[in-house]
């Protein structure tokens, strides 16, 4: 059975800007947003409230109240940062975190919230914490410890907030928002029909002309709804009364969708004191390292990708992450790649929890492949190649590390390109390539050099060539091997060449100079006007 916590900020709007000014902590203060060309109040702190200020005043009204008002202009953007901050640091709990979509403060383009200019200032999270309970204490007292961790850390950083757990997202969600009693803001495992009876029906997250409509029946609580049709009630109010209150009783299923994808191992280490130096942090790793190498080899899978997390005192979160080429669970040699990366998290004040998770992982092979070289020469992985390629794509980023791969395709330029070093190749495709292909130069030019070139007749192969300005004498010739261009391929201005239009052409030889040096040269166009070009050089 799921347990979901809902966190609700009622003052993130004012609580962000008490954290830095001390004037929003000490005197009335207020965000202020422009309304039918009217400035009015958007989010009050509590001095603000306290002197009969709220959202939807005139900020000229307020003034009035309250002369020596402190103003400042809504952010949203700044909110949804902040909240996002949140969002990081609740990972500590658990990896299955996201962004209430109804906060006024982080309110979406286009929704209600959105067009009444972000009034009230909240905001608010939702956290998939089951299982999590087991990390806190057994069972319920599990449960109650977790939420109570959760509040008392946040209430440290100057955050107001209210935390509820239930069954579902909907029943936490209204009991956040609408519980009177502190002890009702946890509901007991199937528990939450009663403990929703009491709420207003406003914590069924429904439309305002459907609530409006509610209180006109005298249908002030969600227990009063229980009792009624469900035909008659869908036909009158459609079919979203139903659904939510479905959902928060979990007759229905409301998912919850991760803002990030959460891994599939994980592994966390909690400190008695804070820690700070380099070497405590690579110890730590070490430790969270072998416990995840020891999940991985237990499913009998490897990780591709690993992420740390440093949770600091200060409520900041660093993270750093490596990959690798193929699946890994070798804790030695992933913990040379965290070597790479771990001077590059900074500590702060100290760090009080590290958490090590495998958000990539892939069914373990057994063993690792090496580049096509050395594959016949050596069992796979054991030359170290891929770990060298790992190191390398640490420092210089993962595109910029490449194999070749062999491509199908008769131009002699064409015949390989640069794929990632995680990609396998078939085997024997480079045997298969080099036999379809026959002989090529050991050296391939970027582009082919023109050259000048004598020979007794236009299609006799060459008597002596000239290159850069040096001649070189013809001794020893193989040749020609025809190649013709791939007229089914688009051409730089995306168009395939027509079908009554012969292709062009190339006669390639394999020349031997006189100072024993071999070159790879080709004839290409008609012999009426046919061009020489240097494109290769032999061993």
């Amino acid at each position: 059975m799921k347990r979901i916590v809902s966190l609700w900020f009622p003052k993130l709007s004012t609580d962000r800007l008490a954290r830095s000014s001390k004037d929003w902590r000490a005197r009335a203060a207020a965000t202020v947003v422009w309304l039918d060309s009217c400035p009015r109040l958007a989010a009050v702190n509590s001095h603000a409230r306290a002197a009969g200020l709220g959202p939807y005043m005139r900020l000229a009204d307020a003034r009035t109240l309250v002369p020596d008002l402190l103003t400042a202009s809504v952010e949203p953007q700044a909110d949804r940062r902040l909240i996002e901050t949140i969002a990081n640091w609740c990972d500590r709990y658990t990896p299955w975190v996201a962004t209430d979509p109804l906060g006024a403060a982080i309110a979406e383009e286009g929704t209600e919230a959105c067009s009444a200019g972000g009034f009230g200032g909240d905001a608010g999270l939702l956290l998939d914490v089951t299982g999590c309970g087991h990390l806190f204490g057994k069972d319920e007292k599990g449960e109650r410890a977790l939420l109570a961790d959760l509040t008392e850390r946040l209430s440290r950083h100057d955050f107001t907030c209210r935390a509820a757990m239930a069954d579902t997202a909907g029943a936490a969600w209204a009991l956040a928002r609408y519980a009177d009693k502190q002890a009702d803001l946890f509901c007991p495992r199937n528990g939450q029909r009663s403990a929703l009876a009491k709420l207003p029906v406003d914590g069924l997250r429904l439309d305002k002309p459907i609530l409006e409509t509610f209180l006109k029946l005298g249908l002030r609580r969600i227990g009063d709804l229980y009792p009624l049709p469900r035909a008659p009630l869908a036909r009158r109010f459609g079919d979203l009364p139903l659904t939510r209150i479905d959902q928060a009783l979990g007759a229905r299923d409301e998912p919850i969708e991760s803002r990030r994808p959460p891994p599939a191992f994980r592994t966390r280490l909690a400190f008695a004191e804070p820690i700070g130096r380099p070497e405590d942090i690579a110890a730590a790793t070490s430790r969270l390292l072998a416990a995840l190498c020891t999940q991985l080899e237990q499913a009998c899978v490897g990780a591709r990708k690993l992420e740390i997390a440093l949770y600091r005192v200060d409520g900041s979160v660093d993270r750093t992450s490596i990959g690798t080429s193929r699946p890994n669970r070798d804790n030695p040699k992933l913990m040379k790649l965290f070597e790479e990366k771990l001077g590059e998290l900074d500590p702060g004040f100290g760090v009080e929890l590290m958490i090590l998770g495998a958000p990539e992982v892939e069914e373990w092979t057994g063993a690792q492949d090496s580049l096509p070289e050395t594959a016949a020469a050596t069992p796979a992985g054991e030359d170290g190649t891929i770990d060298l390629a790992d190191r390398l794509a640490l420092r210089l980023g993962q595109e910029n590390v490449v194999r070749l791969a062999p491509r199908d395709s008769h131009l002699p330029e064409r015949v390989q390109t640069t794929a990632p070093v995680s990609q396998p190749v078939p085997e024997g495709a480079w045997e298969r390539l080099a036999s379809m292909k026959g002989a090529r130069p050991t050296r391939l030019l970027q582009r082919p050099e023109p050259i000048d070139v004598l020979a007794l007749l236009p299609d006799d192969p060459p008597r002596q060539f000239q290159w850069r300005r040096h001649a070189h004498k013809v001794m020893k010739v193989e040749g020609p091997e025809r190649v013709a261009d791939e007229w089914w391929r688009p051409r730089s201005n995306g168009r395939v060449m027509p079908a009554n239009i012969i292709p062009p052409v190339r006669d390639y030889y394999r020349v031997e100079d006189d100072d024993g040096g071999r070159f790879w040269l080709f004839r290409d166009g008609s012999h009426n006007a046919a061009k020489w070009f240097l494109h290769g050089f032999c061993a």
